[in-house]
């Protein structure tokens, strides 16, 4: 790959789409329009919860749980993309205020991360900007290489957390240093374990045991569309670049919108200008696309077919 072969950082095409993103950035927004689009997304996908659980009350199991879990994961997924990783940029709301802007958005962060027992403050307020800085370097918590699975390594993970009830949840075999660092969290642990057992215990009570359990396997669907996802965005040859500003690509595919909501797969333009909102990565792409040198495209935009053959390739620690 030619991204691969070259060592040298290309100043001056990275520059000028750095500066093109700018253009989209999210303090140049109507503040009101852009919180009440993304506070309207958030009600949605809440919506969209909250039907499966009463679909739980009139379908069969046979049907419903395979169908809910994947509903719930897919939605879990979602507000990790929308509402947590804009945040961890400080534009899921923004607010003219700097110091009102963190607050409000670690308040929505905390709000999704707690029930999955996730630390906002370190994985993704701090974490996440290692990851931008750090891209699957060992001190990256988020993508640190030995947890960026493709082929068979992903096939098999993939495998276990579907089929091996817990496997997702303890994170057995999961080991990146990096976020091990981050260190126990007991008040953490405690209170997302409160939250499940009392919202389950609450739908199997009013609802049907089976929103219940779907809504539990959908934590094993969420970490499957995030490894697909992180797969697409650093895995095999991408991570291994030893420019840091190309260790990304963005992918297009068939259900692209669907299986990656939100624009989350144009992870090029995303790790070039990360304040550019999800909503105009596509016309940040388009653009792009202008200034990317011919002779690079190829290595980071990639299509179909392209998509897969990173998904089943050698892994970037190997």
């Amino acid at each position: 790959m030619l991204l691969k072969r070259q060592n040298y950082l290309p100043v001056l095409w990275i520059q000028q789409g750095i500066k093109l993103g700018n253009s989209f950035h999210y303090r140049q927004k109507q503040n009101l329009i852009h919180n009440s689009l993304n506070l309207v997304v958030f009600l949605i996908i809440i919506s969209f919860v909250g039907l499966l659980l009463w679909l739980g009350t009139m379908i069969s199991p046979w049907f419903y749980l395979p169908l809910a879990a994947v509903g719930f994961g897919w939605s879990y997924f979602m507000l990790f993309i929308l509402v947590v990783h804009e945040a961890s940029h400080n534009m899921f709301i923004v607010v003219k205020n700097l110091q009102q802007a963190k607050a409000w958005n670690r308040f929505f962060g905390c709000m999704v991360c707690i029930p999955f027992g996730i630390n906002y403050i370190k994985h993704w307020e701090i974490g996440h900007q290692i990851h931008h800085i750090h891209p699957v370097e060992p001190q990256d918590p988020q993508n640190c290489p030995e947890t960026i699975y493709t082929g068979k390594k992903l096939f098999k993970y993939l495998a276990k957390v579907l089929l091996i009830p817990g496997y997702a949840i303890l994170r057995i075999d999961y080991a990146c240093s990096a976020e091990q660092e981050y260190g126990s969290n007991w008040w953490l642990t405690i209170s997302s374990g409160f939250i499940w057992i009392l919202s389950l215990s609450l739908e199997t009570i009013y609802l049907n045991w089976q929103v219940a359990v779907a809504a539990f396997l959908g934590i094993q669907v969420l970490v499957v569309f995030n490894t697909l996802k992180i797969t697409i965005e650093h895995g095999g040859e991408i991570g291994r670049r030893d420019n840091f500003c190309l260790r990304s690509c963005s992918s297009f595919f068939l259900l692209r919108r669907l299986l990656m909501p939100f624009n989350i797969s144009l992870h090029f333009e995303h790790h070039l200008n990360y304040c550019v909102p999800w909503y105009d990565l596509m016309n940040y792409h388009l653009q792009l696309k202008t200034i990317v040198p011919v002779e690079f495209q190829a290595d980071i935009f990639k299509f179909n077919g392209q998509v897969w053959q990173q998904i089943n390739s050698r892994s970037c620690n190997e």
